[in-house]
């Protein structure tokens, strides 16, 4: 039954990262460079962390959100805002510091904790950017991410604030960015 639960957000994630890649190749999309950056190094450590700690399938979903991620950052090189504001440079260093924080520490606590918080951190700059531009976001996407997250927190084998944290608060993040774009195209 895990493997099912850990299949599934793999499966989901294939029409969520097209509807969004299909929407960025049409420029009705328009992704934030280093957000997507920043994003695919935390998911990477996320996965990183829920491995160490005996996630199971349910890191699958954290593992191929890394990847899509990073297919997203390298397309927004043509398709995407390419500007780099403070605030991404300070994520930027916090992802650095995640990654390292796991070399000098030897654990994914405090990798797991930066990373999430870095990351949602990363989700505001996009909720603002739904906020005042919500055609350029694309719900759908963010969505079936969420749905995606939930599904895995139930496939994880090992319950644990390395397996759990991360993947619950994208979940919450991806739900808000949600909630923004479908109230502001009303």
């Amino acid at each position: 039954m895990k493997n099912l639960l850990g299949i599934i957000p793999v499966l989901l994630a294939v029409p969520s990262y097209w509807i969004y890649i299909r929407g960025v190749l049409r420029g009705k999309t328009k992704p934030l460079m280093y957000s997507w950056l920043i994003w695919s190094v935390l998911a990477f450590i996320g996965f990183l962390a829920q491995i160490s700690a005996n996630a199971g399938p349910g890191a699958w979903n954290t593992g191929i959100t890394s990847v899509a991620c990073f297919v997203i950052f390298i397309l927004s090189f043509k398709y995407g805002d390419k500007t780099l504001s403070k605030t991404d440079g300070f994520l930027l260093v916090i992802a650095v510091l995640a990654t390292f924080s796991r070399a000098v520490t030897d654990s994914y606590t405090l990798a797991t904790l930066l990373a999430t918080v870095a990351t949602s951190i990363g989700f505001v700059f996009t909720i603002q950017k739904a906020y005042k531009q919500p055609q350029f976001e694309n719900s759908s996407t963010f969505l079936i991410n969420s749905l995606r997250n939930l599904i895995s927190l139930f496939a994880l084998s090992s319950i644990s604030f390395n397996t759990f944290f991360y993947p619950f608060c994208i979940m919450l993040a991806n739900l808000a960015v949600v909630v923004v774009v479908i109230n502001r195209k009303k």
